[in-house]
């Protein structure tokens, strides 16, 4: 008994116990999962393998969760020593909103990695369905079947989140349409009808025309993104990038980003596609395939991308039909009593000028300009102070005589529009202000900026800053795409690209800003851009124009410091609330009435 237990400890050093359980186990089923992939036949065995082997690396992370493993701790340790190092060549970017003096444009060089890796993945693929038309599975059979199951995963992962956002994104917008169309008490069958027919549809089309199609149109896609990529623009913001901190600026036009997205996209999916379903792009599906679950979600993936591809056509022109650098022509709505004869001249000579035309009996829109057609006696083109809608004659439109009225008449009801955008705008951020200390973003010039940014107070032991959060309605509710147009031209003309306006300044207040912004742009039809002097009439609020570029950040210590890139560049207007530290000091006038008058002598 004595030498039994005495030998017991050393044999229960011999047993695993804790981790080396544990251990023991994953290791076990990695060899298990060896083996029985020497025998599964189809990616529907490899699929239940793959679960097997997401549970246990499950079990392992949750166990090292709450009592770490040394192995996996040695790989985490490893993994965070790569993460360091690609940290190292990272890359610092800002926004540039100036674009002058303009910056070398260039592309970063991991974007030309991106392209390469994704083109020797095409190729890896093509090649792969050639050697093995029935499935490339039999090459993870014949080599690592666990590298095989990580590479299904992940391809899985991919066609999974491409089936989803088919889904997905295409029912988003039909959900905003019906909102739009349809009562409310009919929109849940309405919506439920039509995601029906269109899942019915997808189905359908993905069993009667082949595979290849989409891959075809996804080539299209990412040809037709890299033309507007190439297509140069002007007055366009770029996004700035260097690799250190002593490396050279260089830009890239944000119009290019977007356009390289989609390519990069188009890309990513053709390649999932062809990796997925490349065996049976013409064909239809054998028995004697290994890989028909892949193949299957492959071909069902494909075919949502169609609704992506015609969502983001759609996007892409709502977005420029909306964009404020563009140009749109003012419209004049026409009334009359003189018959349709004269409506089709007056259009015609309106259409000279450039203008679009409204006639009766169509109601006008809100940014019309309003005319009414009288005979020459009863003309008030050149009347001072008429009532609108103005009273022309015929010959007054034909030889251009009302087109100056009428294009400052067209000015002056954009601008009256923006104004009560502008109220809109900040009456309903006030209800959603968080923290006080903060303050918001306006700029409807930009394309990209779709409505009031919020920034709260930094107060996190973070030095990362807090991104902005949007409030209230976004701008194309509250500003017609005109009132957008005409911000754009008169800030970019002012030269102010971005204003912030700090908590506890009022509306009215923004607005006699907004109102100063343009009688400058009037006085100086455009050429002198806005200074701290032009505003010092605004009572009870500092504003302050500060260029923000590389190295020259906004420092000051009686204001609110705004969160800015350190590689940004553009002009940004802020408007503070006064704090009366930089008056001059004024002599308090002599008080007079405690002195005693000299009496005079009356007569």
């Amino acid at each position: 008994m004595r030498l039994l237990a005495s030998a017991l400890p050393r044999v229960r050093r011999l047993i695993p116990t804790g981790h080396g359980i544990l251990t023991f186990t994953f290791v076990l089923l990695l060899v298990g999962l060896e083996l029985v992939g020497r025998v599964a036949a189809s990616d529907l065995h490899d699929g239940l393998a793959a679960l097997v082997l997401a549970s246990g690396v499950a079990l392992v992370a949750s166990r090292h969760r709450r009592h770490p493993i040394p192995w996996v701790s040695w790989l985490r340790s490893r993994l965070g020593w790569l993460s360091t190092k690609l940290e190292s060549v990272r890359y610092d970017h800002g926004i540039d909103l100036r674009g002058s003096p303009p910056f070398p444009r260039k592309l970063p060089p991991v974007v030309w990695l991106a392209l390469a890796a994704l083109s020797a993945w095409a190729s890896a693929a093509a090649l792969l369905w050639v050697a093995y038309p029935a499935g490339w599975r039999e090459l993870g059979t014949r080599g690592s079947y666990i590298l095989y199951l990580v590479t299904l995963l992940a391809l899985w992962t991919g066609l999974l989140s491409c089936f989803l956002a088919g889904v997905y994104v295409p029912i988003l917008l039909l959900d905003h349409w019906i909102k739009g169309t349809v009562r409310a008490g009919d929109r849940r069958g309405v919506e439920l009808v039509l995601i029906v027919a269109y899942m019915m549809m997808i189905f359908a089309v993905a069993w009667l025309i082949p595979t290849a199609v989409v891959l075809v149109l996804c080539l299209v896609v990412a040809v037709g993104a890299a033309v507007a990529m190439i297509r140069r623009g002007t007055d366009e913001p770029a996004i700035l990038w260097r690799t250190g901190q002593r490396r050279t600026i260089y830009a890239v036009p944000l119009r290019r980003i977007v356009a390289g997205g989609l390519v990069f996209l188009a890309l990513l999916v053709f390649d999932l596609l062809l990796t997925a379903c490349g065996g049976r792009l013409l064909t239809p599906p054998e028995r004697t395939d290994t890989m028909p679950g892949t193949a299957l979600l492959g071909t069902i993936a494909a075919w949502m991308v169609p609704g992506l591809v015609l969502v983001a056509v759609l996007r892409l022109w709502a977005g420029r039909r909306i964009d404020p650098a563009a140009r749109s022509h003012p419209t004049v709505h026409a009334s009359s009593l003189l018959g349709t004869a004269t409506l089709k001249r007056t259009a015609a000579a309106v259409a000279l000028w450039g203008w679009k035309t409204r006639t009766t009996p169509d109601e006008p829109d809100s940014g019309d300009v309003r005319i009414e057609l009288v005979p020459p006696e009863k003309s008030e083109a050149t009347e001072f102070g008429p009532r609108w809608p103005l009273k022309v004659s015929m010959a007054d439109v034909a030889d251009g005589t009302v087109k100056d009225r009428l294009a400052r008449r067209d000015e002056i009801q954009l601008r009256r529009h923006a104004i009560r955008g502008l109220t809109t705008l900040f009456k309903r951020a006030v209800a959603d202000r968080g923290p006080k200390g903060g303050g918001y973003w306006f700029a409807p010039h930009w394309w990209f900026i779709t409505g009031l940014d919020r920034e709260d107070p930094h107060r996190g032991r973070s030095d990362r800053p807090t991104p902005p959060r949007p409030v209230g309605p976004p701008f194309h509710r509250v500003f017609p795409p005109r009132v957008r147009q005409h911000f754009h031209e008169m800030l970019r003309a002012v030269q102010v690209d971005m204003i912030f306006v700090e908590d506890g300044v009022g509306h009215r207040t923004v607005e006699k800003i907004v109102r100063a912004m343009f009688e400058l742009y009037d006085k100086h039809a455009g050429q002198r851009r806005a200074e701290d002097h032009y505003f010092r009439d605004v009572p009870k609020v500092r504003v302050m124009v500060h260029d923000y570029a590389p190295g020259n950040p906004f420092r000051t210590t009686k204001y609110l410091e705004p969160q800015f890139d350190d590689l940004s560049r553009a002009r940004v207007m802020h408007v503070f609330r006064d704090s009366g530290g930089d008056e001059a000091d004024v002599e308090v006038p002599f008080d007079f009435s405690w002195e005693p008058s000299p009496a005079l002598g009356i007569e």
